[in-house]
Order: C-alpha cells, then structure tokens, then sequence
C-alpha cells in the first residue's frame, strides 16, 4: 500500500483576497499563548472568553488572531467571528516580521477591535495598539473592556512564566 504525503496547512489567514498560512507556533509561541489564555481566563469577568485561534472576519479580510477575548453574545458567521472581538493579541513567530505582525495588528484595529497586543517572546517586549496609538508595554499590558472593568496582566510575570518554563 503506498503512502501519500501532502502538503497541509496549519491554519490560514485571507488578506487581500489571498489566503495566506500562518507560520506554525514553536515553544515561546506556544507558552505565551498558553500563558495569556490562562490568565485572561481568570481575569476576565464571566461575560467574556478568551481562546486561541479563532477565525476574525474584518472587512473583506479573515484574520486568525493567536489570543481573541470576544463576548459570550458574539455574533458567528459559519464559525467565525462576526463581530469585533474586544482584545486580540498577536505573537510574534518565527518566519514573521514585527511590521507584518504590526500591520495584522493594524487590520485589527480598523476592524473595530479596541486593544491589540504584539508579544515577541524571543527579545521579551510587548506592545499595546489602539487606533490612537502604539505604546510598548514595559510593565503592564492593560485594557479597558466595553462593560468598563480593567484587565491587566504584568509583564514581568508573563516573561518570569516563560522563563521558567523555557527552561527544559
């Protein structure tokens, strides 16, 4: 019996009409997304969830954000995300620029999502986007949601995490 090797793509994003992969998430990826889910979920108030991976709809675009904190009442064309999601959170991988990360990011925002935030694990900086403004996040990425509660997540403790988990 013969075998047959394909080509499959992880995941894809459509950008201007292309349909574009996503580069594959290797370790650091992995445990800041780990890391952010984890705490979001705890940070959260119980009107929203945080997950990975979700398909974005924005504009003519379908994003595939690595963290989307949506609205439990979110609105879902054929599975994706119909409405803006209220916090998106972009990491950096390998294969990716930050100005191409920057610029999904940047999509994003028009779109109507609120707060991006950019991680590169590997130089340990992190960004926060609005339409009004970049901003690194030094010590606290932060983000004021619709129903008007805080969520903040220090840096410091995120990059601690990846550390000590990096590690092995």
């Amino acid at each position: 019996m013969a075998t047959v090797v394909s080509d499959t793509l992880y995941h894809t994003e459509l950008i201007d009409g292309q349909e574009l992969p996503k580069p594959l998430p290797k370790k650091l990826h992995f445990l800041i997304q780990t890391f952010l889910i984890l705490t979001l979920g705890k940070l959260l108030p119980k009107s929203y969830i945080a997950g990975p991976e979700l398909n974005v709809t924005c504009g003519d675009d379908r994003l595939v954000p690595d963290v989307t904190v949506v609205s439990r009442g979110a609105r879902y064309a054929n599975g994706d995300l119909a409405d803006p999601p209220v916090l998106c959170v972009e990491i950096l991988s390998p294969g990716q620029t930050l100005v191409q990360l920057l610029g999904k990011a940047d999509r994003l925002v028009r779109s109507g999502t609120p707060m991006v935030w950019v991680v590169w694990p590997e130089r340990k900086k992190a960004w926060m986007l609005t339409s009004d403004d970049l901003v690194e996040a030094k010590d606290l990425l932060d983000t004021r949601l619709p129903d008007g509660s805080m969520i903040q997540v220090q840096t410091a403790e995120m990059w601690a995490e990846l550390d000590e988990l990096s590690l092995n």
